[in-house]
């Protein structure tokens, strides 16, 4: 894409979108989002937060100043996922409200974790109930939402689980909930619809907590999320004076290649900021509010480029839009960069890349921004497929690899007979082949089920956990 002409990254290029997009002026999508196409971002002026923050306790837990603190977990919480949705604090009666001024409690976290355990064998009826209720009682919420709720509803449960399990470790909550605050900002979440989803949620849960919903459930669950939403309330405007909500992004070129993969370079209004390695989320103008992720293959460049690699998959309702019926001049929109697979430039340790299918984008993009560091370190990528002609990266690799002595670069095949010097077999079994991997640090993208093989290999081969980085919440 080198001969493409750069534009300024401040000046927008956007100044009407195609007619079958909703993106262009004066279109009820681009008023919801706060920025028309061709007006820069200026930041909002947001409506503070109606209820003081929660209290720290000496001990650093949330709670009333002074307090006891709360006991440690019993075992590890589950990941926390930035991208889950999640129904926070209610805004209650006056007199709920003064009783949860207080902040939750070690009672309170273990009342909220006993009702998230009643909860986990009816998380699909529960959360239905929690939509119903929302829609039936506020209809004009349900265009936060995309048309298919059944991954929102999965994130959902998640997302509550997460917070009840961590609600003793404000620094970890409150970093989970800071980014998430920030990925809500694309959907339009305001601070006055905390109040309402919060009391669906709190109907959904006395619904189907039982015998187990009293009172004292209701307030700990009221003080829980009321800490929960004032420090999503207080992100989100922190985050909304130095930018944007999400990034309109018009499609500048589309390379379809075998394998029902195309690459597409997209040019942002205004500069997306992002680290190679990390990944963002995109809305594409078929499927209103449905976002999916992909990670740039290009370091950040001068010329506010954005590549991206997607494969269309079955029933993949984005990546098939992307890839059959994208075209240049297209509108797309992206949400905030995400993600902590990024390398650190200034270390000396060599690096282990291992990607399957488009899951080598990231790692492109870590090549060169080792590259344009400008210091020479070991690198060794391992790209594979399951067939030769779905390798559609292998030569740019290659040619990084002639113009970059440190780089090495090492394909394979899991079905059929390689080309070249590439190998047969499984990604994770070449990569063992190879080892020991105990001196570098390891990046692992691609499908699930590889990166969960691939991080048994390394663990095995005795590389430490910390020095393996994906972006999949549960590798085990």
């Amino acid at each position: 894409m080198d001969n493409l002409p750069a534009r300024p990254t401040y000046a927008p290029i956007i100044t009407d979108a195609p007619g079958l997009n909703w993106v262009g002026p004066g279109d009820a999508w681009t008023r919801a989002w706060g920025v028309t196409a061709q007006q820069p971002y200026t930041s909002p002026v947001l409506p503070a937060p109606v209820l003081p923050a929660p209290a720290l306790s000496a001990a650093g837990t949330f709670g009333p100043a002074g307090g006891s603190g709360v006991p440690p977990m019993p075992s590890t919480p589950p990941p926390l996922v930035p991208q889950a949705a999640v129904a926070v604090l209610p805004l209650a009666g006056r007199a709920q409200a003064a009783a949860a001024q207080a902040g939750p409690t070690a009672a309170d976290i273990a009342l909220v974790r006993r009702s998230l355990g009643v909860l986990e064998s009816v998380a699909d009826r529960a959360t239905a109930h929690f939509y119903a209720v929302l829609f039936l009682r506020h209809p004009e919420l349900r265009a936060l939402f995309p048309a298919a709720m059944d991954l929102q509803r999965d994130r959902l449960f998640r997302a509550l689980l997460a917070a009840g399990q961590a609600a003793d470790n404000p620094a970890a909550l409150t970093e989970y909930l800071d980014r998430l605050a920030r990925g809500h900002r694309k959907y339009g979440v305001l601070n006055e619809h905390y109040g309402p989803v919060g009391e669906a949620l709190l109907t959904a849960l006395e619904r189907y907590c039982g015998r187990y919903w009293d009172p004292e459930t209701e307030l700990a669950w009221r003080r829980i999320y009321r800490a929960v939403s004032e420090v999503m309330m207080a992100s989100a405007e922190a985050d909304a004076r130095v930018a944007p909500a999400s990034w309109q992004a018009e499609v500048v070129a589309v390379d379809r290649r075998a394998g029902e993969v195309a690459v597409v370079t997209l040019r942002t209004d205004q500069r997306y900021p992002y680290l190679a390695g990390q990944y963002t989320t995109l809305e594409v103008p078929l499927w209103p509010r449905v976002w999916r992720h992909y990670s740039p293959a290009t370091a950040p460049r001068a010329d506010g480029l954005v590549t991206l690699h997607v494969k269309a998959v079955p029933a993949g309702w984005v990546s098939n839009a992307l890839v059959h019926r994208t075209n240049p001049g297209d509108v797309l929109r992206l949400g905030p960069a995400s993600g902590t697979m990024h390398v650190d430039l200034d270390g000396d340790a060599p690096l282990l890349l291992i990607g399957g299918g488009t899951g080598i984008a990231p790692l492109i993009a870590m090549v060169e921004a080792v590259a344009e560091h400008g210091r020479a370190r070991t690198v060794e990528v391992f790209y594979g497929a399951r067939r030769e002609q779905e390798l559609y990266a292998r030569e740019e690799l290659e040619a990084l690899a002639r113009r970059h002595p440190w780089l090495a670069v090492r394909t394979a095949v899991s079905e059929g007979r390689p080309e070249g010097a590439g190998f047969s077999g499984s990604l994770p079994a070449v990569v063992d082949r190879y080892g020991p991997w105990d001196e570098y640090e390891a990046f692992v993208s691609g499908p699930p089920a590889m990166i969960r093989r691939t991080v048994a290999v390394l663990r095995e081969e005795g590389v430490q956990g910390a020095r393996i980085h994906h972006d999949l919440a549960d590798p085990a």
